[in-house]
């Protein structure tokens, strides 16, 4: 058998589109996979309503953020079907917000001159 080579994430997801795991049969390690007793099927780990439990669909859309400053396009976004809510990926939140900071920074003056007070005129 051929020894697996060391390699980046990159290179083993492109590694493995063209080689067999059954090559490499001996080089592998048994793992002991220990699931959630509530986790039945994949559908057990989809993003769920916290209205009514049912399965959050996912689409792409346009966002406005700070206040409409800026629009941004292709945000992933969950929705339940039954109408309960939308909600930003994860991900996209944190990255909405960071946007939403930086935005907020710039509006806000970095500095402003203290009013300096009269001068006394003083008599020799």
């Amino acid at each position: 058998m051929v020894k697996l080579p060391e390699m980046t994430r990159e290179e083993e997801a492109e590694f493995w589109k063209t080689h067999s795991a059954a090559d490499y049969w001996d080089d592998m390690e048994e793992v002991d996979l220990k699931v959630h007793p509530r986790v039945k099927s994949p559908r057990d780990l989809s993003r769920r309503c916290p209205v009514c439990d049912d399965v959050l669909l996912f689409r792409y859309a346009d966002r406005d953020a700070a206040d409409g400053q800026v629009t941004l396009h292709h945000l992933m976004e969950f929705y339940c079907r039954q109408g309960h809510g939308v909600w930003l990926a994860p991900e996209v939140a944190k990255e909405v917000r960071a946007i939403e900071a930086v935005l907020a920074l710039r509006q806000e003056p970095r500095w402003q001159l203290a009013e300096m007070p009269e001068p006394e005129l003083v008599s020799a």
